[in-house]
């Protein structure tokens, strides 16, 4: 099973804003899932994300 993280658990890690993760989810630079009304963002996005700003 993935693992999911909160907008507030990505928003910590990047040492961000949660808003700017939200931006990011919306803007299609981060890949996320609704679960109701939150995002939830797996650890394999965040990584394709990491490696796709080097």
């Amino acid at each position: 099973m993935m693992e999911l993280l909160t907008v507030k658990e990505v928003a910590r890690y990047l040492k961000t804003t949660r808003q700017q993760v939200r931006k990011m989810i919306q803007n299609g630079e981060l890949v996320a899932v609704k679960v109701g009304r939150e995002y939830r963002v797996t650890l394999e996005a965040l990584s394709d994300f990491l490696d796709s700003q080097q």
